[in-house]
């Protein structure tokens, strides 16, 4: 009887100190469900180009060209001396190429004058992504003391196509019409022309490269009367790193009506320059 009534003491202690514990509310729909708790995951390595080994790949060039500048001289028997100095540029994106070029030639001979003359030639082409199609615009203006007029200015507009383009060979050609006017000269009035051109650039080796331009430009209402302006260029790179080049080449211009001056005007060089 003793045991009954400590043990039943026993359970009515345990039962009342229960009974004063606060108990939770339930979760609402009746259930008491805890999820587990999970760690938010790590974020993903950085992605490093080639494993981090080489550095990443540089931007496509855009720009490329150069300068160039020779001088010649004697002085004794024969006075001479002669300066030879232009510059080149070309941007090339995928839906623009610029071609640019400048060149001043200048030569004495026992006092006398023999040349001094600027050519300036530029022209901007809108290519279309995917065909080899394009238009262009274009100027050319001219300086030469021995000719009948100050300034020779011609601009045209046309369509360009593009035969060849790899890692070795470019070749474009273009056809369209403008206006030319000689500037102080004896026809200082805008005339009609059409104008027929290529380019060909080829790439014999990392350190080797020709260049030919060549521009046709026949009076519309006269296709007897016509210019012609060509140019050609070897190109030897003498220096990668600092950009050092030997140009050898030629120009001729050419004009069917001249005035007091001789139609056809030849002129080769040797420079040494830059290239970027």
């Amino acid at each position: 009887m003793l045991r009954r009534g400590l043990a039943l003491a026993a359970g009515l202690v345990w039962a009342a100190v229960a009974a004063a514990q606060p108990v939770p509310p339930p979760p609402p729909g009746g259930f008491n469900f805890d999820p587990p708790k999970v760690a938010p995951a790590a974020p993903p390595p950085p992605v490093i180009p080639n494993d981090g080994l080489f550095p990443a790949a540089p931007p496509p060039k855009v720009w490329s060209g150069g300068g160039e500048i020779g001088v010649n001289g004697a002085d004794g028997n024969s006075r001479l001396f002669t300066v030879r100095a232009g510059m080149h540029a070309q941007r090339k994106t995928a839906d623009n190429l610029l071609v640019t070029d400048f060149l001043y030639t200048y030569a004495r001979q026992n006092g006398a004058i023999t040349q001094d003359q600027a050519l300036f030639n530029a022209r901007d082409e809108i290519l279309f992504a995917s065909t080899p199609w394009s238009v262009f615009a274009a100027t050319n203006i001219e300086y030469d003391t021995l000719r009948a007029y100050d300034f020779l200015v011609g601009v045209y507009g046309g369509v360009g196509y593009q035969l060849l383009d790899d890692d070795e060979y470019n070749w474009r050609v273009r056809a369209g019409a403008g206006a030319v006017r000689q500037i102080g000269g004896p026809q200082d009035r805008w005339v009609p022309e059409m104008v027929f051109g290529t380019d060909f650039s080829w790439k014999i080796s990392d350190r080797q490269s020709f260049l030919t331009v060549v521009d046709y430009y026949p009076r519309i209402d006269n296709w007897g009367q016509f210019r012609v302006r060509a140019r050609a260029a070897y190109q030897i790179l003498l220096d990668p790193e600092y950009g050092v080049a030997l140009r050898l080449g030629v120009q001729n211009r050419y004009d069917s009506d001249p005035g007091p001056a001789k139609r056809n005007d030849l002129t080769y060089f040797a420079t040494l320059g830059f290239a970027f």
